[in-house]
């Protein structure tokens, strides 16, 4: 696959996870009344596991059988954009009195192109 190709699907299975993350996010802090740093912590993990599912599968087409392993990188690298995430939303929230909705899809726009580039060179890189 073409690394244009490979960027177009791993930005729309970003926006898929995105989704689901964002709608997690709004359930666990609007439904049930969960402060919006713990809902924003649940829903990125429930994203970053349906993210490393659909990418292995269908962006980086990876056979590799050494799930553990791979999952482990995966989350390293989504965890520091996990970190970049939640700080934004923090600072976005506490100092400029932005809705938390709002400073979350502006979090996550900022955190793409490094979890590409991490999950492309690191995690599912082929020798």
């Amino acid at each position: 696959m073409v690394k244009n190709e490979r960027i177009i699907w791993f930005f729309l299975i970003g926006v898929i996870s995105s989704v689901i993350d964002i709608g997690l996010l709004y359930f666990f802090t609007s439904f049930l009344g969960a402060w919006y740093l713990l809902s924003a912590t649940i829903s990125y993990c429930c994203g970053i596991f349906i993210s490393y599912i659909l990418n292995k599968n269908l962006t980086f087409h990876n056979k590799t059988g050494h799930y553990f392993v791979q999952f482990t990188a995966f989350a390293a690298i989504s965890f520091s954009c996990f970190l970049v995430n939640i700080s934004i939303i923090w600072l976005a929230v506490e100092f400029f009195s932005v809705g938390y909705l709002l400073a979350k899809v502006f979090a996550t726009c900022c955190a793409f192109f490094w979890n590409y580039y991490g999950q492309s060179r690191i995690t599912f890189h082929n020798p």
